[in-house]
């Protein structure tokens, strides 16, 4: 049976079968004989306690039935599924009771409706109330269960094991239950350790069901105040939009309206630690909001002292109340002693313990056990008559205890410290550098249990958040005396961050604790001289061996990287040992590590844009951890690791094809790997238990696609290979063979997505026509086309039952269908995503589906109810390819901006992130005096480079975040550079002051192109939303918007008088458009094209148009009258670029195909071959005298060409991240993590 849904449209079905039965039987009905015959009931409305309707029809008549209402007055119908889906809920519900005695398959439905009442109306009324229990009042689409979201960046602690506090507990709930309104602020204050936390732990549990959504938050770790909003709002809900150019007022004003439209309890615990945050301001803004504004929440903070901006609420008794935390009486503390063991003393010994030394603080009472317990023998007279009792403050306590620690009982102390989350025993041992002929770990743990608290849990240790705070602050106090003097403890033992914890952690470790070190370090050196000092720490060093280094040197380059910014130039990190430092993000130029070790150690990846993604699903039979297969825009597969631990190994990489790798697909055992690329080809690797792969299967030329390879998956039991291409077809190949079995025609356009039902009977495709078809995997014949999308349809997925199939779009939403009894039908429609859907998956388990969209984001969604559950942001582009661990525990994403990112659906966070890093290059232009180039890069970066010296004279960088340059362009002036990218925002840049203007953000979807008109006071866009938009540069508004494309604009150019403009579109079109007046119709369309048109532009008399292709083909166009001149073939994959010369004798043009060809304009003829490059040419221009050609593109080059002689006369290259690293001798880097670091400029000897 497929999973229930129980969307809103269900909840309208139900009130309509419903009305509809209940009418009838009432015998109101206007054709009432018309179904007297078809539908067989009895009537029991008297009877006790409920009503009892009994049915007898068939499932067609019911539907027919109810849709007999709709022609008339509703909006609502149902398909045979979904009324299959509404009586399955009713049953589920136990309003249902069904008779049939073999249900399986069965059209008849017999059955007893258990109502409310005899009246038709009162039904329905009950229904909503019925339903609005079950659906959680005011939370749209929520579950029946309240649900509580506990973030990570603390423990909520156990309270089943909660002392006193009963009086305390009736009096909070009195203000929620017996308050009208209920509160929407309630404070709890009081002492460290008092209960506060432990207290709200057991309202929540007694008071939830209250509440659809609860909300646990601890500030130990403060975000960003921007950071906090966003995240809060999206575990409250995910139909929220936020941008990520709003500032902090939008984003708060988002959130109130939240808190006013889903009732929810947020609980903000320890609030303490955001009132001496730098950006205290922005959360005191937070918190007065919350109190001020209208809404139906609830918001429960504790913290040791009353926040300011909170006491001015204090007076309003209706929606503020503040509890003051006392502490325990005298036998509850007695309770909480004889529960640790039994302890020795009178009466008046256990009352001045509990109510004089301790003041009825729980940790107090439970520390001050452990310390009499080790030191005293369970003696009270014995502590309190050695001088004890002046112990009157928690940190006195605390630092009468850390003195009595040994140095590993410390390192053990601090690494819990610094991790801040459960610390298995193992990793505390692989963590912890311990003194040699020293103490275990193991024996540390139980020396340092009977001294300070330690939770533990699951083989897990931890310490109260307390102690995490205390012993934080007391390493970034011990460790910057450290440094100071250059006598090394903690340093030494401790990794101040790890690169061992999820990627979030680390970001965490670093706030809390490198940054409050570096603060302290400058200010007790100048900034010079701390970098000085933390080099002259390095040299110390030198020659040791690893033991006697420890974490020291790890913890130094850590902190010169936040002090130099990610730059790290010229050091000298030679013969030293290094550990836990993430050197992904770290520009390492001209660096020394000869003879160095690492350990634990992350460096960048090379991959580029992360186009596929594939996941072996676990075999017992094949004795090898799960593998993950990416596929990259650089041709290259990279093969992964999948750890116990969930994270990623990269254990190979390999060239598969020449260009961009679409597709990729493991099979269930990890035994064979398929992929299909832009150039075309299909190929199935094997690989072996030591991951040696071999290309073993091609398919023969005279079957093969003739266009990319836009998808490639095997069926379940591997024989099968099905692959999806841009020439419309399909092809189903014998895995054992290569053979290809059946060749599927029918889709009208390019083919996006192919899978497999798990049966391995059905194969289901996705395609630019805006259709899905079902397809026979044995005869090869479309079986069903599912038509109901507004755009094309890029993926499609099966549920791992088979019965479900969903489908994502360009239109946005994410379709299910059922597949049921060869039924195919729209069961619902998912919507929330901001933009094209690319990528779909269903988890193994079948209880979610995850989509990643060019929104930038991902989303998880339930599909039982057909919810969104949580919407991962922070990528810099499109999602292109997801897929699920086989456990459904994880989700691992591929984006084009080069990102692998592992993520957890049980916490929500982000565990690894995985960057490649390439400074490809997609733009290069000539100033107009021809002495300058400019070029935009992957590396988010626009540079100028001297056209005589190849010098790069001036760098323009993007900041904001990760950001892909589509193309620059240059005024005619020379002064403004313009640029594109994913954000959908224009950019000016103005060469003489470094300043950067935007343009209003009019473009809805991402702009591929720009052009300045020839006297710079316009520019023309060209954007993902189909549109052409005219813009004014001085004024930087829209002055006229053009809209016939069908398609993305990928190409825009102005006519050399400015009269004119010229526009190449995915459409396959070329449109021309006047400027002149207010007409927005294109004056003439060119036709001819067979594919996307990537380049556009005039010659310099304005009499002819170029224009490069997908197709493979540069063509020729008279202006006038739309006649094609001439069309020159040659290239062996997509042309990127075409530029006339000055003289437009000449045409160059630029391919997929890492050529560029230049071609005689009259003739038709190619004048010219150039082959330097190694991958695509992404862009051509020529000097303004014609006699160089400037390309560049993905090998990460600038080429000057001398057009005289063909001969490459300059190579153009910024430094390279690791340029000139000398990394000879190293130890602790696998061969792939050497030969990356090769690839980015290192070296191993001179």
């Amino acid at each position: 049976m497929p999973r229930l849904n129980t969307s809103d449209t269900v909840k309208e079905q139900l009130s309509l079968l419903l009305r509809r039965l209940l009418t009838y039987v009432n015998g109101e009905l206007v054709d009432q004989a018309y179904w007297s015959d078809k539908i067989i009931y009895n009537w029991l409305k008297y009877d006790k306690p409920h009503p009892k309707l009994i049915v007898k029809t068939e499932l067609k008549v019911l539907v027919d039935f109810c849709n007999a209402d709709t022609k008339k007055t509703s909006v609502i119908s149902l398909t045979t599924i979904q009324m299959r889906n509404v009586l399955d809920v009713l049953k589920d519900w136990g309003i249902l009771t069904d008779h049939r005695t073999n249900p399986q398959g069965s059209r008849q439905r017999h059955f007893t409706l258990n109502l409310w009442s005899s009246f038709t109306e009162e039904n329905l009324w009950k229904f909503e109330e019925e339903w609005d229990k079950r659906k959680s009042p005011g939370l749209e689409n929520s579950s029946v269960k309240t649900e509580i979201n506990y973030d990570n960046f603390g423990l909520i602690p156990d309270t089943s094991q909660i002392y006193g506090r009963e009086k305390e507990l009736e009096l909070l709930k009195q203000k929620f239950f017996q308050n009208s309104p209920p509160c929407k602020i309630i404070g709890i204050f009081g002492i460290a350790g008092i209960g506060k936390t432990s207290l709200v732990c057991k309202l929540i549990e007694q008071i939830q069901e209250e509440f659809p959504r609860v909300i646990y938050w601890s500030f130990l770790n403060p975000p960003l105040p921007l950071e906090f909003l966003e995240n809060i709002s999206n575990i409250i809900s995910q139909n929220i939009s936020f941008k990520t150019e709003d500032k902090f007022k939008i984003k708060l004003i988002k959130f109130i309206k939240i808190l006013a439209k889903y009732r929810c309890l947020l609980f903000l615990d320890n609030i303490d630690a955001i009132i001496e945050h730098e950006n205290y301001r922005e959360y005191s803004e937070i918190l007065q909001a919350i109190g001020q504004s209208k809404h139906n929440s609830c918001l429960i903070i504790t913290s040791r002292k009353i926040p300011q901006e909170l006491e001015s609420l204090a007076g309003n008794k209706t929606s503020t109340y503040f509890l003051e935390l006392q502490g325990l009486d005298y036998q509850t503390g007695r309770q909480i002693l004889g529960d640790i063991d039994t302890f020795h003393g009178s009466e008046d010994e256990w009352q001045f313990l509990i109510q004089q030394v301790c003041h009825g603080n729980p940790l107090f009472i439970k520390s001050i056990a452990h310390h009499i317990q080790r030191f005293h023998h369970n003696n009270l007279s014995d502590f309190l008559l050695k001088g004890n009792l002046l112990i009157k403050k928690v940190e006195s306590i605390l630092n009468s205890y850390f003195q009595q620690l040994s140095n590993l009982e410390k390192a053990i102390i601090f690494e819990l410290a610094i991790n801040r989350n459960p610390v298995s025993l193992s990793e505390l041992e692989h963590n912890i550098i311990i003194e040699p002929d020293g103490k275990s770990i193991q024996e540390g743990i139980r020396s340092l249990s009977s001294k300070i608290l330690l939770d533990k849990k699951d083989d897990y240790f931890t310490i109260h958040p307390l102690l995490i705070e205390y012993f934080t602050q007391k390493i970034i106090t011990i460790a910057t005396e450290e440094i100071k003097t250059e006598k090394f403890q903690l340093l030494r033992s401790n990794s101040l961050t790890k690169t061992t914890v999820p990627d979030y952690l680390r970001k965490i470790q670093i706030n809390v604790i490198l940054h409050p070190i570096i603060k302290n370090l400058i200010h007790n050196f100048q900034e010079n001289n701390l970098e000085s000092n933390l080099i002259d720490c390095l040299k110390t060093l030198k020659h040791q061996s690893s033991g006697q280094i420890g974490g020291i040197a790890g913890n130094i380059i850590n902190l010169l990287n936040i002090l130099k910014n990610g730059h790290l130039i010229g050091y000298d990190f030679s013969h030293i040992s290094i550990r836990q430092v993430d050197f992904s993000n770290i520009r390492l130029n001209q660096v020394d590590f000869s003879y160095s070790q690492f350990f634990d150690c992350i460096f960048p990846q090379t991959c580029g844009s992360i186009l596929s993604i594939s996941c072996s699903q676990f075999n017992r039979s094949f004795p090898r951890e799960e593998l993950l297969a990416t596929g990259d825009s650089h041709g290259m597969i990279y093969l992964w690791k999948v750890k116990q631990d969930g994270k990623l190994e990269l254990s190979k990489s390999f060239p598969a094809h020449g260009s961009w790798v679409w597709s990729v697909a493991l099979n269930s055992e990890g035994q064979l790997l398929a992929s299909g690329g832009q150039d075309g080809i299909i190929k199935i690797w094997s690989i072996t238990t030591d991951l040696s792969i071999n290309c073993h299967s091609l398919p023969h030329p005279s079957q093969k696609h003739y266009a990319p390879i836009r998808a490639v998956t095997f069926s379940a039991d591997s024989k099968f290979l099905a692959t999806g291409s841009e020439d419309k077809t399909i092809k189903i190949w014998s895995v054992e063979t290569g053979e290809c079995l059946h060749t599927l025609e029918g889709h009208q356009e390019r083919v996006g997505g192919v899978t497999f039902s798990p049966n391995g009977q059905l194969l289901a495709s996705g395609s630019a026509d805006k259709t899905i078809k079902i397809w026979s995997v044995d005869t090869g014949k479309c079986l069903h086309t599912l038509t109901g999308h507004q755009d094309w349809v890029w993926q499609v997925a099966f549920s791992s039952d088979g019965q479900l199939l969903a489908s994502g779009s360009g239109d946005k939403t994410i379709k299910i269908w059922s597949i049921i009894e060869g039924e195919y039908q729209n069961i619902d429609t998912l919507e929330g995503h901001e933009s094209w859907i690319w990528s779909i998956a269903f988890s193994p388990d079948g209880q979610y589906i995850a989509s990643g969209s060019e929104d930038f984001t991902l989303r998880l969604w339930s599909v039982k109810t057909r919810e969104c559950l949580q919407c991962f942001r922070g990528y810099g582009n499109r999602l292109s390819s997801i897929t699920f661990s086989p456990d459904s525990q994880y989700i691992l994403s591929g984006s084009i901006d080069r990102s692998i990112r592992l993520w957890s659906i049980k916490n929500h966070k982000c565990l690894q992130q995985i960057n490649g890093h390439t400074d490809w290059i997609c733009s290069v232009a000539f100033s107009p005096d021809g002495k300058t180039l400019i070029s935009g890069s992957g590396d988010q970066t626009i540079r100028l480079w001297s056209g005589e010296s190849g010098e790069v004279i001036q760098i323009l960088q993007e900041k904001d975040y990760w950001v892909l340059l589509h193309q620059v362009a240059v005024s005619a002036n020379g002064q403004l550079i313009a640029s594109t990218s994913h954000d959908n925002i224009i950019k000016l840049w103005d060469i003489r002051t470094d300043e950067k203007y935007t343009f209003a953000p009019e473009h809805q979807e991402r702009v591929w192109s720009i052009a300045f008109s020839p006297n710079s006071q316009m520019l023309v866009s060209g954007s993902g939303d189909n549109s052409v938009k005219l813009w004014s540069v001085p004024r930087g508004f829209c002055l006229k918007t053009f809209e016939e494309h069908q398609a993305w604009v990928l190409s825009v150019t102005f006519s050399p008088d400015g009269r004119l403009i010229a526009t190449g579109s995915e459409d396959r079109t070329i449109k021309l458009w006047s400027i002149e007046d207010d007409m927005t119709q294109s004056l003439r369309t060119f036709k001819g094209h067979q594919g996307r048109i990537w380049s556009v532009v005039f010659s310099s008399d304005g009499q002819r148009l170029a224009s490069s292709s997908d197709d493979q083909t540069v063509k020729v166009w008279q202006v006038k009258d739309g006649r094609l001149i001439n069309s020159f073939e040659g290239h062996k994959s997509w042309v990127w670029s075409v530029a006339f010369s000055p003289d437009g004798k000449l045409l160059a043009s630029g391919g997929d195909d890492a050529t560029i060809r230049i071609w005689d304009v009259e003739t038709g003829e190619l004048h010219q071959l150039l082959c330097e490059h190694t991958k695509s040419v992404r862009s051509v221009c020529f000097s303004p005298d014609g006699k160089t050609l400037a390309s560049a593109g993905e090998d990460e080059t600038i080429k000057l060409w001398n057009l005289k002689t063909g001969e490459c006369q300059n190579t153009l290259r910024s430094p390279r991240l690791y340029e000139q690293t000398n990394i000879k001798g190293v130890e602790g880097l696998n061969y792939e993590t050497s030969n990356t670091m090769k690839i980015l400029g290192a070296f191993l000897s001179r």
